[in-house]
Order: C-alpha cells, then structure tokens, then sequence
C-alpha cells in the first residue's frame, strides 16, 4: 500500500495527556517512551508498538488505550501513581507475563485485559477494587484457544461485585475463596476456569 511505518515518535516533555486515537490504527511501530509527567493516556488502539514505558506520574489509563495491539508482546510494568485503567484497555493486545496491578488502582474497567491470553502466574486484585466488571479478566482467546493465568486468584476483602464472565476463561488454579462482602456474582463469572475448591 505504499506506507512507511512510523518508527519513531518524540513526544515533549510538557505533555499531560495523549487522548483517545491519537495515534491509533496508524502504523506506529517500535517501543513507546511516555515522558515524566504525563497523567493520562489512551490513543495508542490497534498499533503494532512492540512495548511501553509509563511515567511514575500516569493515574489513568483511557479506555482502549492499547486494545487490539498483537506487536505489544511484553511484560507491562505499571506505577505505583495509577488509580484507573479503562474499558477494553488492553483488550485483544498480545501482553504477557505477570500482571501486578498497583496498589493504588481504584477502577478497572469493563473488558480491560479480556483476550490477553498470554498472561501467566497468579492475580492479585488490589484492596481498593470494589468491582470487577464485565469481562475484565475473561482472558480466553477465541481465535487460537489459548487462555490467560495459570496460578492462584486472590480477591481484596473489600470487593462487593463480580461481573459477568469477568474470570471466565481463565486458567486459575487452586482454591478459590470469595469475600464476605460480594453481594453479586455475575453470570459466567468464573466459567470454565480450572479452580479446585
């Protein structure tokens, strides 16, 4: 089709915020550097970046962010400084690895990591979480039948809500052990996991 892949892209050290598409679906390639002070991100949707390094200063991460990007076949390493990651964050992207999620997260959004297959180890979801929504850990991947996670699961004390399929998928093993405090557990919430207990 004639297009040169855009490999590089310096981004200025001012920069607070990258919204939603501004680089998505174009041919960006190459390891992504987010500047120190930048607060939030999202934009970076179907490109084929091959990794990503956040700032210490990122809250949030936007909805679609880095959905559908199969080149970013990495371990994703997230700051402490990170309250929220969006819808479909990272869905359909190719990361892999273990997931540590920060402390500090608030807010996970629906189908955040759904089709992330290539994540391994055990979850741990933060004490701040109060719902895991729709989808958002679903990691079975339709196309090649791969499926996420192989270790434990453990939920925070202070989780209320499970949504829909939101493990479903997933190769979780070991026990399983539900807080005390979840009123709702959605449908296909934990469907064909491997837990044993």
């Amino acid at each position: 089709n004639g297009k040169t892949a855009l490999t590089k892209c310096v981004l200025p050290d001012k920069l607070e915020r990258i919204e939603g598409s501004a680089f998505g679906s174009t041919s960006l390639t190459g390891a992504v550097f987010l500047p120190e002070g930048l607060k939030y991100v999202a934009g970076f949707e179907s490109t084929k970046i091959t990794s990503v390094a956040f700032p210490s200063t990122l809250e949030e991460i936007g909805a679609s962010a880095f959905s559908g990007c199969k080149s970013l076949m990495t371990e994703v390493s997230f700051p402490e400084s990170l309250k929220s990651i969006g819808r479909s964050a990272f869905e359909e992207s190719a990361i892999k690895g273990n997931l540590i999620l920060p402390q500090n997260i608030e807010v996970i959004g629906e189908r955040a990591f759904r089709g992330c297959s290539y994540l391994t180890g055990s979850l741990t979801i933060p004490n701040k979480i109060t719902e895991i929504p729709t989808g958002a850990f679903s990691t079975y991947d339709w196309e090649t039948g791969e499926r996420g996670f192989n270790g434990v699961l453990k939920l925070p004390d202070g989780l209320q809500t499970i949504g829909a399929e939101a493990f479903a998928g997933a190769s979780f093993k070991g026990e399983l052990t539900i807080p005390k405090n979840v009123s709702v557990i959605g449908a296909r919430a934990f469907k064909d996991t491997e837990f044993s207990g």
